[in-house]
């Protein structure tokens, strides 16, 4: 697959004017976590990795967000854990959970980006790499993908998940910048029209329309899930085909693929071979 993919329509946002933080869109939500929503993280990791393929192993969270499921590695017995975050108020919420963990020395919080070629070359590589719904918010989600697999050990594991490709994409981005280029109460305007229209959705299917704000599958609830959505810029897309193509042309094999549709975050899990036999 040529690295050209994707590109031409979005090489502009690297200079776009971006006012939404997801840190503070996440530390925001951590002040609503329960213990219910760690162990929700904590099946996630044995859903897609398996129960036993994280003890004694080295984790990198490219990305972290909110910490949660960093912090779910270091419970699944992981022998080292770094997160690394180009927000610094996404650091700070991985920090805070960090802080509450009694500061563990083997779970390491870090300010960076995986953009940069000197931050990254100064991790090393892991056994697990993992990325969720970071790499397409870069601005570069290609080079992103690249710098991702430089940090893969040989017979280690790569998850991560990218926003699948579709017709929809110019208006999706036009939303997202309109969101950024809004003021606070247009914000909340652009927020409220779309619970509006979930919770029209849900009295049409005989559901209660005021209990709109649901736990989503992976923690985050309705609310912090669509502002998310409505601020998250830089935004690129994928086909599965192209990140599939891309494992296989950097080496990796695919040992678990689950298709979203667009608008949503498919999830690839890819392995390196242990060695270049």
């Amino acid at each position: 697959m040529s690295n050209d993919v994707s590109q031409p329509a979005q090489a502009e946002e690297h200079s776009e004017a971006v006012s939404f933080s997801f840190g503070q869109n996440w530390q925001d939500y951590l002040s609503t976590v329960e213990q219910e929503q760690i162990e929700g993280a904590v099946s996630d990791i044995k859903e897609w990795l398996g129960d036993d393929l994280v003890a004694g192993k080295s984790v990198i969270d490219i990305g972290s967000g909110s910490g949660i499921h960093s912090l779910a590695y270091t419970h699944l017995g992981a022998k080292s854990v770094v997160s690394f975050d180009a927000d610094p108020n996404s650091v700070e919420a991985t920090r805070s959970l960090w802080k509450n963990a009694d500061e563990p020395e083997h779970w390491k919080v870090m300010h960076g980006s995986i953009l940069d070629e000197g931050h990254v070359q100064s991790l090393g590589t892991f056994d697990i790499v993992y990325s969720w719904g970071v790499l397409h918010h870069t601005g570069d989600m290609w080079a992103a993908m690249r710098s991702a697999v430089t940090l893969l050990a040989p017979g280690g594991t790569m998850w991560i998940s990218l926003y699948a490709k579709g017709p929809r994409y110019p208006q999706d981005l036009a939303l997202k910048r309109a969101y950024n280029a809004a003021g606070p109460f247009g914000k909340k305007v652009m927020a409220w029209k779309r619970i509006g229209r979930l919770m029209l959705s849900r009295a049409r299917h005989l559901q209660n329309p005021f209990t709109w704000n649901e736990k989503k599958e992976r923690g985050m609830n309705v609310y912090h899930d669509i502002i998310d959505w409505l601020g998250g810029l830089p935004y690129e897309v994928a086909t599965e085909d192209e990140v599939v193509q891309f494992g296989s042309e950097h080496g990796l094999t695919l040992g678990k693929l689950k298709v979203r549709g667009e608008g949503g975050c498919s999830v690839y899990v890819f392995s390196r071979p242990a060695s270049a036999d």
